[in-house]
């Protein structure tokens, strides 16, 4: 059996509740669709259609019910803000460091920018708690490998891309290729560990539920095997009311009335 991962707490951890305070009104279309809020359709087959912001044609299988639908470059507008915060935060605990991010304008509800935001914060949390590492040069490859996973990964492609920017966060860290023997296993591991992870909860997906699984992995995988410890803490979601596909209960991060601490 895998290890379930945020399923028994101590006591509830409120340290992000200064940070998630933005109710879902004030998300304009961070849900649904970009462009008119409306619930998205996942398609069996690709079809082309323009974005309906940069005007581009691409083939998608993910567009909304009035037919609009946003490539993920577009979607990913927020990467330049998301980047110059990661660049100045001296923030430790990358949970903290993901909800900050999580609350910043244009990181949408679901979507292909949590690829990148993954291994973004956990290559800032890595450096913050004394990795060594070429923090920009880790920081670009982290968004530029963490792009080219698309939206929709995990139920088309069999991997969520979460799962697989813990992946990349590994192979930046361990300076990691397709030819390097002695580190080609450990970023595989990673990404299998979030996977088993992810997958003893089960779906639909939700990008903030497996982003926070895929960093608690990582930060576990850290101290095993680079010997860099980061501290984390364990808040409840806030994102439940934005989430129409929100599993409550069945979901490690949702409010509890007992709150409980992590398996050893």
């Amino acid at each position: 059996m895998p290890k379930r991962y945020s399923i028994k707490r101590k006591e509830k951890d409120n340290s992000s509740k200064e940070v998630i305070k933005k109710p879902a009104s004030d998300q304009y279309h961070l849900v649904g669709c970009i462009v008119c809020g409306k619930d998205l359709i996942y398609a069996e087959q690709a079809i082309s259609r323009p974005c309906s912001i940069c005007g581009q044609i691409f083939e998608t299988r993910v567009y909304c019910e009035d037919g609009h639908f946003v490539c993920d470059v577009c979607h990913s507008a927020s990467k330049s803000d998301v980047k110059w915060f990661l660049r100045h935060t001296f923030e430790k605990d990358p949970i903290k460091i993901l909800l900050h991010v999580f609350e910043m304008e244009k990181v949408h509800m679901h979507g292909p920018e949590h690829h990148s935001i993954v291994p973004g914060v956990l290559v800032t949390a890595y450096r913050n708690n004394g990795g060594e590492i070429d923090y920009e040069k880790a920081l670009e490859l982290a968004f530029e490998r963490g792009s080219q996973v698309p939206g929709g990964y995990c139920g088309y492609w069999g991997a969520c891309g979460a799962a697989v920017g813990a992946g990349i966060y590994a192979c930046i860290v361990l300076d990691g290729s397709p030819l390097k023997k002695d580190t080609w296993n450990y970023p595989q591991q990673v990404t299998a560990r979030c996977l088993d992870a992810m997958t003893a909860i089960g779906g639909p997906r939700c990008c903030k539920r497996v982003s926070r699984l895929a960093i608690e992995v990582a930060v576990e995988w850290t101290k095993e095997y680079l010997g860099v410890t980061m501290p984390m803490s364990y808040p409840e979601c806030t994102y439940y009311e934005r989430n129409r596909e929100c599993i409550h209960n069945d979901c490690p991060f949702f409010g509890r009335p007992d709150g409980l601490e992590q398996e050893a």
